[in-house]
């Protein structure tokens, strides 16, 4: 019997996320993954048992991460006011610079998968959180009521932005920089810009 080896292990799943950040879960394939580890294909199938189960190991550790920054105990860590907009800033820096890749795949290459549709999914998520925010404004505000369907155009524009930034910036100074000014502009409002 033969033993698995951990840095086979490793490289196998450095390949698979290459390859699935380059053409998706979809256009991927074991074989061509198995040629860039460098390990015959049938010994990839003794680490993983299928494609989703790599694609599973690729990305659990950044969909666990992302799908935790709005629960409950995300939540309590998280004071009023700007100190609000300073921990979303923060913590959402953090997530791109350890996960980075992981949530590319997760939100542009999951196709096909169990996870397909995530980013969705994390939209509705995120348009029920910032509810809980809107009913908190509507109990104090009574003659300014905001409508809450406005949630869900909230939601996907802060995060298209969000993932913009984590797509497109070239190092992880300008990501933490980007998501600063980002996270500031939004909570500011562009008001206060123009």
């Amino acid at each position: 019997m033969q033993v698995l080896k951990e840095e086979v292990r490793k490289s196998i799943l450095q390949k698979a996320q290459e390859t699935f950040l380059q053409t998706g879960f979809r256009n991927a394939s074991m074989k061509d993954i198995a040629v860039k580890a460098g390990v015959a294909v049938g010994n990839l199938y003794r680490y993983y048992p299928n494609k989703e189960a790599l694609f599973d190991a690729v990305t659990a550790r950044a969909y666990d991460e992302l799908t935790g920054l709005i629960t409950e105990d995300q939540q309590k860590r998280i004071q009023s006011g700007l100190a609000v907009f300073e921990e979303v800033g923060r913590v959402l820096s953090i997530l791109v610079q350890e996960q980075r890749e992981g949530l590319l795949i997760l939100l542009y290459g999951s196709a096909g998968t169990s996870r397909e549709g995530f980013r969705e999914r994390f939209f509705a998520e995120f348009a029920e959180h910032i509810m809980t925010h809107l009913a908190d404004y509507n109990r104090s505000h009574p003659k300014a009521q905001l409508q809450m369907e406005v949630s869900r155009p909230l939601s996907v524009a802060f995060l298209e932005g969000y993932f913009e930034i984590m797509r497109t910036s070239v190092s992880q100074e300008q990501i933490d920089s980007l998501t600063r000014q980002y996270v500031s502009v939004w909570f500011m409002g562009l008001g206060k810009l123009i």
